[in-house]
């Protein structure tokens, strides 16, 4: 067997361009996450502004209007301010992915969070008209459809976060760099080029960018969506590598973010 000298493998700006991308793009799209889990907090703490206010109307006979009133304005002024977040955020990510995906449903649903926000103010100064009246009853009205605005800003947000775990899953790619190693496991030179196979589709994907000319050549592959790949070499006159199967996932993320697959070169 030929013996093969010591290689370090050394990646490339590309590996780290690629993948310092989509993590900032994940990144990004976790603190829109985080501000629409901040929207439904702030609903929670709104239903307990309402449910307080119902008490005073129907037990303590003594509402406080004022106090209601400044409840329900920070309670839209918070949402306001984490509706624009979102959209922000999104926005961002789908700058930085390179996986383009669709905000427009986001989008609705954040400009929807506002609109609820309209009819929230509508029905506080409702009750608050009321309330100064003395006409607790007609005020009491007005609470099952506030409670109902507060509803839909909850559920909104929720379909916010589901519409953003699923881009997530949508824009994940890995980046898998090939090491090549002599029987005894130690690094070697050999590259007579390689491939991976996507045992799903079928298709096949070799190093490097595919809208370079080096495309073909090297040991790292990038940007592969998440699946089973089977990774081997093409053989070198009288030299080849073992082949594996591996299931590209976050568990085999080195600290650079790099999966690396080793294969081990035989020679006749």
């Amino acid at each position: 067997m030929k013996k093969i000298i010591f290689y370090a493998l050394s990646l490339t700006f590309m590996v780290f361009g690629q993948t310092f991308a989509q993590s900032v793009a994940e990144q990004n799209l976790n603190s829109a996450i985080q501000s629409a889990e901040n929207v439904q907090q702030e609903v929670v703490v709104a239903r307990k502004a309402v449910n307080q206010l119902v008490k005073q109307l129907t037990v303590l006979n003594n509402p406080n209007a004022p106090l209601f009133e400044d409840k329900m304005n920070y309670h839209v002024n918070t949402v306001l301010n984490n509706s624009d977040d979102i959209q922000y955020f999104v926005g961002l990510a789908q700058s930085n992915s390179t996986i383009p995906f669709s905000s427009t449903s986001i989008v609705n649903n954040a400009n929807e969070l506002v609109n609820q926000n309209d009819i929230i103010m509508g029905l506080t100064a409702q009750i608050t008209t009321a309330i100064n009246a003395n006409n607790y009853t007609l005020a009491l009205t007005y609470i099952q459809p506030i409670r109902s605005a507060l509803t839909r800003q909850f559920n909104k947000s929720g379909a916010i976060i589901t519409s953003i775990e699923s881009i997530k899953v949508s824009i994940k790619t890995y980046n898998v760099c090939i090491k090549t190693v002599d029987s005894n496991g130690n690094p070697t030179t050999y590259n007579a080029g390689f491939y991976a196979q996507n045992e799903a589709t079928g298709e096949y994907f070799y190093p490097g960018n595919p809208n370079d000319q080096d495309y073909g050549y090297g040991n790292c592959f990038y940007n592969l969506t998440p699946g089973t790949y089977h990774f081997g070499s093409f053989q070198d006159y009288f030299c080849g590598t073992s082949s594996t199967t591996v299931t590209l996932s976050d568990s085999l993320l080195n600290e650079d973010n790099i999966i690396e697959v080793a294969l081990v070169v035989w020679c006749e």
